[in-house]
């Protein structure tokens, strides 16, 4: 999967044909992308994926507690939910990581407000 997202973040929407870690035809107009520049993009989109996930869970976080934010909110605590959204949207300044199977770690989350 790591090859082909490669191969598309080079070259987007690229008509071609893989089979494992390899091209096996190019129908694309465009120039296909060399080894070299295909692992490059891989080691690239590697280093970025404990980021893009954080980034992805975060954003579901915040995406459930929009709701509190409205002004009619009835919750008499909405400055701890906004402290809290605020620590979400922070967090992308620690440094994730991913272990062997892949989960997310290196992150400390912060603790939403009770309800």
């Amino acid at each position: 999967m790591k090859f082909i997202n490669a191969i598309l973040d080079l070259v987007p929407d690229a008509k071609c044909a893989t089979s494992g870690n390899e091209i096996i035809a190019w129908y694309d107009s465009r120039p296909q992308p060399s080894e070299e520049e295909i692992q490059a993009k891989i080691a690239e989109l590697t280093a970025e994926e404990p980021l893009r996930q954080l980034r992805q869970l975060r954003n579901q976080l915040l995406a459930a507690t929009d709701w509190r934010m409205v002004s009619d909110y009835p919750g008499s605590n909405q400055t701890e939910w906004q402290t809290y959204r605020q620590a979400l949207r922070d967090i992308t300044t620690q440094t994730p990581s991913l272990d062997e199977n892949g989960n997310l770690t290196g992150i400390t989350w912060p603790t939403p407000p009770e309800n």
